[in-house]
């Protein structure tokens, strides 16, 4: 089964990687990385998200935006970058409805 949202990669236990052109790439804790999304009321189905990155090795190179060239649904690891996640309360709320 593969995630279509974030919501769903976080309840399926898949981190999101997004790649550059240029081979950088950064896997994101996912349930972070939905609750930054659904705080600021964006998009959360993956081709929207993509739009949302951008890479910082590029944006230091050639002073602009450069956006990656696809999103990759990996598992979880240790390494990944992490963001302020929700509290239990919320996330089990929203958790229901994966159901």
């Amino acid at each position: 089964m593969r995630p279509t949202h974030l919501l769903d990669a976080a309840g399926l236990g898949y981190a999101i990687k997004p790649v550059c052109e240029c081979g950088h790439s950064v896997a994101f804790d996912p349930m972070g990385l939905w609750w930054h999304f659904e705080r600021r009321g964006w998009d959360d189905h993956l081709p929207k998200v993509r739009l949302r990155f951008w890479c910082v090795m590029c944006r230091s190179k050639l002073r602009r935006k450069v956006r990656p060239i696809r999103l990759e649904v990996v598992d979880i690891s240790s390494n990944d970058f992490t963001l302020p996640r929700p509290d239990e309360r919320t996330w089990k709320k929203y958790s229901r409805s994966l159901r």
